[in-house]
């Protein structure tokens, strides 16, 4: 696929960012605590996922959510040592309605049952279900 269909269709370029392996992970962390430590966030993220996330795959999925304008980096510099946390923009917050719409569309159409996963740390807790129908019927107007 080429750079200018991901620039002209708004759906390809939304899935270019949330297709990346980490991004909801690290997005629903940020959409439940608005803002986190880095070393707070990697733990968050490798409990939430049950997998193994490195510094250096974060800080890169950080990067590309800070370029799309959805986290602000923050800087402590008067801390020592310095602190670095990541903050949620309304951007970043709006994200969570185009998640809890896929929740619902995947709780219709799959063998998924349930509204809200076994454990308590699982990301898809982060955002809560939007009812497909209901969303389409807004759709309609």
């Amino acid at each position: 696929m080429t750079k200018d269909i991901e620039e002209q269709c708004a759906v390809i370029h939304a899935l270019s960012i949330l297709g990346r392996k980490w991004i909801p992970w690290i997005l629903c962390e940020l959409i439940a605590h608005e803002e986190l430590y880095f070393s707070n966030l990697l733990n968050n993220v490798i409990g939430s996922s049950g997998g193994n996330i490195s510094a250096r795959v974060l800080s890169e999925a950080l990067s590309r959510l800070e370029e799309e304008e959805m986290v602000e980096r923050i800087v402590d510099s008067k801390s020592m040592p310095i602190r670095i946390s990541d903050l949620i923009t309304k951007k970043g917050i709006d994200i969570g309605v185009v998640l809890s719409t896929i929740k619902g569309w995947t709780i219709k159409w799959s063998d998924i049952t349930h509204k809200k996963c076994k454990s308590f740390t699982c990301v898809h807790n982060a955002v809560p279900m939007i009812d497909i129908d209901k969303a389409k019927k807004l759709q309609e107007k």
